[in-house]
């Protein structure tokens, strides 16, 4: 008796230590069954992921409305964090079903909708929060691009795409890092060939891409997405974040958005990288 009293606490303290990816699995399992793998389980992610998308927005502009962050890091916090964010804990609610893609892709696009509609009229909190000096017609270039650039690759690099995870993880992780980086402790150590760039911006934007392709790709196979698990896909993500980290770097992008090039070039090689 004693040993199965032994066993049995054994066995319980085994079920309260489940691993993350075992708990993940099971709410998984939990949406499936309310609400199914269909239509109705994508509507339903579809307005959760939306509204989650929005307040999180609005909580930067009212945190740069209250001159609780100054306005260019509200900006860049909110391009490091929302693509990640929307990947790692919206894409997962959406159905196995082929259209569900679409229907992730919806959040994204609506963002762009009302960045568009903002960018025609007057509200101080939303461009001081994604612009960088406060103009209006800011938010039709560089933020607008970010969303449609997070709307493509959610429906054409959906979730079993390890291109698609290194491409936003160069765009929001790398690009955003470098900047915020850059602008801190870049002054004394220009690129000699882009003095617009810096060594520490662009040790950022290549800790930012690896570091954040790593931890999505681990998220994504241990939900069964990606059959690669991070550890297998190391030395290859390492060279996407290296050759996006030299795209960043390059003159060119004060001509072309780095918000175009720098998932173009992820996308690319990540292609040839992960055939």
């Amino acid at each position: 008796s004693r040993t199965r009293v032994r066993a049995t606490r054994s066995t319980s303290r085994v079920a309260i230590a489940a691993p993350p990816a075992a708990r993940s699995e099971e709410g998984l399992l939990a949406l499936t069954e309310m609400l199914g793998d269909g239509v109705a389980r994508d509507v339903v992610a579809t307005l959760a992921a939306g509204i989650a998308s929005f307040l999180w927005v609005k909580m930067f502009g009212w945190l740069a409305s209250n001159d609780v962050l100054e306005r260019k890091l509200s900006r860049k916090l909110v391009h490091v964090s929302s693509g990640p964010l929307f990947m790692l804990f919206s894409w997962p609610l959406f159905s196995s079903t082929p259209k569900a893609r679409f229907f992730a892709a919806i959040v994204p696009l609506l963002q762009a909708a009302r960045l568009a509609a903002i960018g025609g009229m007057k509200n101080d909190a939303a461009v001081r929060c994604v612009s960088r000096n406060g103009d209006r017609r800011e938010l039709l270039k560089g933020p607008l691009i970010y969303c449609g650039v997070v709307t493509a690759i959610t429906a054409l690099h959906w979730r079993t795409s390890i291109s698609g995870v290194a491409a936003l993880s160069a765009l929001c992780g790398g690009d955003g890092l470098s900047d915020i980086v850059g602008r801190r402790l870049g002054a004394g150590n220009k690129l000699w060939f882009n003095k617009n760039k810096s060594v520490a911006g662009s040790a950022a934007m290549f800790l930012g891409a690896f570091g954040f392709s790593m931890g999505l790709t681990s998220a994504f196979h241990s939900l069964g997405y990606l059959q690669l698990s991070a550890s297998s896909a190391a030395v290859r993500l390492a060279s996407v974040a290296a050759a996006c980290t030299v795209v960043e770097a390059l003159p060119i992008t004060a001509r072309v958005d780095d918000n175009i090039l720098v998932p173009v070039a992820a996308l690319l090689l990540g292609r040839m990288l992960f055939k």
